[in-house]
């Protein structure tokens, strides 16, 4: 097995003979361990990779692969915990940085090889304007008047797109929408024109469209000025797009390689056949028929007022979040609500179980009227409407053990006659979810994005809901893990009869999971039908833009 393992990951790539220049980077047995509690962890191991002057290379793998830990070893980036074993070497144009002094490593980085992280809200600093960080990046590397810096970053905002440039060079990272702060990002990374650029993640968070007008924009910046790039993702759909040559890791390790076409072709490895087959499939069992109507929705506004101008004569100005909507949702049922970020999904769904206050308009739950409710009103039906978060991680109270997480909504909703009773129905709820019984006692930060999205499921489970509001839960989920994601809930909702409101711009995985769907635009349903119908068929051209930069990312 190891010579055949040994075969599919050479240390040359497959097509070298192919190319008659040199690789720009040439890493050759890479190696890197950390020092944890209790021993080494050995997070990279004799990984070998090229890449070549204007290509794109893709990194693929699940969470702990030890992707973004190899991105980092190119940058120089990694912590003072981690060892690069004494063979590792990383040639850039032919020479051993690994070799280089600090001073070196830093007069190369954000110079020569650049890197776009997944998350630019935590990358940008949110006390300097977003003109000042880019004429920062400029300036370390290059001799220029702070004048001259600020002019190539409005040159540079221009260049990736943002609009309203002049605006947009004094205004702060938290008045950006996510695809605008990444845009940033790839600006900052451009500004001394690199001749390599690191895309650790860049679209993970971001809705289909603006991740479709982001890569688009990297692959036009890299024709335009020969970069290459490497890009580092779980999304195949973007690296069968995107990619010329694709590494396969896990556990540490390069599985596979081979170029983009022949290993969508023709995986060979195990490992490579399950991540192409991880992509959310199948579709939503059926209903059954009659099915009584549990949750509805009529002409529901929600707007809030929003100040502008400046800080002594501020304006108010109405932004309508939810324009009078209308939506059924029967038992057994799972309905999607689709749409950018900003269409209002989240604002809609979180009115429908008055987790917010609805300007006007109808909400009926199980026939009951719901909208005029006080708190003291809403705590009976809490334990029958509950709702999973996008991030378990902030919705998961760090402070507090799993069994402690779980059993505090039993405790509120007065369920279970005595603490064993309690602990019972909690352990039941964890194995429901797919986890282990015995972890009660352990922490969220000890279990990976996966298994807290299943204790957050667990916990909404535990009190045996009827109707469970579900905003974007598997968004920021590796593609195996989704499909687990969307496997479990399928087999809840024919266990216990659940209906689901399920919040997503991932029309992949609403395809797998929803009978039907609703799309937003401004605050508005622009459409709505069963789900094969919308996405096979659409009729507006704002959800044909949709499906097209869900299911083809290229248009």
């Amino acid at each position: 097995m190891a010579q055949t393992v040994q075969t599919l990951a050479p240390d040359q790539r497959h097509d070298h003979t192919s190319h008659s220049d040199s690789p720009i980077i040439d890493a050759r047995q890479l190696a890197v361990s950390f020092k944890v509690e209790g021993g080494v962890v050995e997070a990279v191991r004799n990984v070998s990779f090229q890449l070549y002057r204007g290509e794109t290379i893709a990194v693929v793998g699940e969470s702990g692969s030890g992707k973004s830990v190899t991105a980092r070893s190119i940058m120089g980036l990694l912590t003072k915990r981690a060892t690069l074993s004494a063979h590792s070497s990383i040639a850039y144009d032919e020479q051993n940085i690994l070799k280089f002094s600090d001073r070196q490593r830093r007069g190369l980085r954000g110079n020569r090889i650049s890197m776009i992280f997944q998350e630019p809200m935590s990358s940008l600093n949110p006390v300097y304007t977003i003109g000042a960080q880019i004429a920062e990046a400029i300036r370390v590397h290059q001799k220029m008047s702070n004048k001259q810096a600020m002019a190539r970053a409005l040159e540079l905002l221009r260049q990736v797109q943002i609009p309203e440039p002049e605006a947009r060079i004094n205004q702060y990272p938290h008045q950006l929408s996510g695809g605008q702060r990444q845009r940033i990002m790839i600006a900052m990374a451009l500004a001394n024109n690199p001749d390599v650029l690191i895309a650790d993640e860049p679209t993970t968070a971001l809705d289909v469209t603006v991740q479709a007008q982001v890569l688009n924009l990297i692959r036009d910046l890299q024709k335009s000025l020969g970069m290459a790039v490497i890009l580092i993702t779980h999304d195949l759909t973007v690296v069968r797009q995107f990619s010329d040559y694709v590494y396969v890791m896990q556990n540490g390790e390069v599985k596979e390689h081979n170029t983009t076409t022949a290993l969508f072709e023709n995986p060979q490895h195990a490992y490579t056949r399950h991540l192409l087959a991880s992509e959310p499939k199948g579709m939503a069992n059926p209903m059954p028929v009659g099915s009584a109507t549990i949750l509805e929705g009529r002409d529901v506004r929600v707007s809030f007022m929003l100040k502008h101008g400046g800080f002594f004569k501020p304006q108010l100005k109405e932004l309508v979040a939810v324009n009078g909507l209308s939506i059924t949702l029967h038992r057994h049922e799972t309905l999607g609500l689709v749409g950018e970020s900003g269409s209002g999904k989240t604002t809609f769904g979180q009115a429908l179980v008055k987790l917010m206050n609805a300007e006007s308009g109808t909400i009926l739950f199980d026939g009951q009227a719901i909208e005029n409710n006080s708190r003291e009103q809403m705590r009976p039906l809490r334990s029958r409407m509950q709702v999973v978060f996008q991030d378990p991680f902030s919705s998961l109270n760090p402070r507090m053990s799993v069994g402690q997480i779980i059993e505090e909504g039993l405790i509120v909703n007065t369920i279970g006659a005595s603490r064993s009773e309690r602990l019972d129905r909690v352990r039941e709820a964890l194995i429901s979810a797919g986890m282990p019984g015995n972890i009660l006692s352990r922490f969220p930060h000890e279990f990976s994005g996966g298994q807290r999205q299943r204790i957050a499921i667990a916990r909404a489970v535990a009190l045996e809901p009827e109707f469970i509001l579900l905003d974007e839960p598997t968004s920021a989920l590796d593609l195996s893990v989704q499909a687990q994601i969307i496997d479990l809930l399928r087999k809840l909702q024919d266990e216990k009869g659940l209906s689901y409101l399920f919040i997503s711009h991932d029309l992949k995985v609403v395809r797998a999971l929803c009978h039907r769907v609703a799309v937003m635009q401004s605050g508005q349903i622009v459409e709505q039908g069963p789900v094969e119908d919308i996405l096979n068929n659409p009729q507006t051209a704002y959800t044909q833009r949709l499906v097209r930069a869900a299911f083809d990312v290229a248009t």
